[in-house]
């Protein structure tokens, strides 16, 4: 309870480690951590993995997002900011968050164009490490909880067998007329693989599914 918001799980977990937190994608435990974390270091961390601002110069017209001042935030949007609602992240973004799992806690600037060819010869563009996030054992350590997520967590539609995958998936109510719907859904699933040695990040979201269930890992994961 947060003055007098009261957020539930869909589901009666229990006592939750850190660990089940994440790999069953519970919103409680989320606010719970977000809270030890705090608004400060919280705000501090969202912004050094590159929300709220434009994460490639190969487009023009990307959005920034939409990523609150620390200062505003209350008890309740820090209990929002931790479970992923109010704040705005589009998937470029979100994906290279997590590729700088992938990639032992440094972000890499993503880029479109792979090459330039200028009088018959190839420039490779080079990836460019924009900073470091976290540290090589916090990164382990995220990805061997992002592999219980596609394990045994919420995302075991993603499995593919011959691959350790590492992911999370997203349920998200869409905001109507300035009010979270009901009705209406992003589900989503971000990962990469192989995660011992990653090679390919991708993120699939899918945009108001009604064919049934609408949750991130029944219907983005596959």
């Amino acid at each position: 309870k947060i003055g007098s918001r009261v957020v539930h799980d869909d589901h009666q977990y229990g006592v939750l480690s850190f660990t089940d937190v994440i790999v069953k994608s519970s919103n409680v435990g989320a606010i719970k951590i977000g809270f030890k974390v705090g608004t400060e270091r919280l705000s501090r961390y969202v912004q050094a993995f590159g929300f709220g601002k434009p994460v490639s110069p190969d487009f023009p017209g990307e959005s920034s997002g939409i990523v609150w001042r620390a200062s505003d935030w209350t008890d309740s949007a820090l209990a929002s900011v931790s479970m992923g609602y109010q704040v705005g992240v589009t998937p470029l973004q979100m994906v290279t968050a997590v590729s700088a799992v992938a990639n032992g806690g440094q972000l890499v600037e993503p880029r479109v164009v792979g090459a330039v060819y200028r009088n018959q010869l190839r420039y490779p563009v080079r990836p460019r490490i924009i900073r470091r996030v976290i540290d090589t054992d916090t990164a382990a350590a995220l990805t061997s909880i992002m592999e219980g997520v596609t394990e045994h967590g919420t995302a075991k539609a993603a499995q593919i067998a011959g691959y350790t995958i590492a992911g999370k998936t997203g349920t998200a109510a869409k905001l109507v007329d300035g009010r979270y719907s009901k009705r209406d859904y992003n589900a989503s699933f971000v990962g990469f693989l192989p995660s011992g040695n990653p090679v390919i990040a991708m993120i699939v979201v899918i945009d108001s599914p009604h064919a049934g269930t609408y949750y991130g890992g029944t219907v983005a994961a596959p």
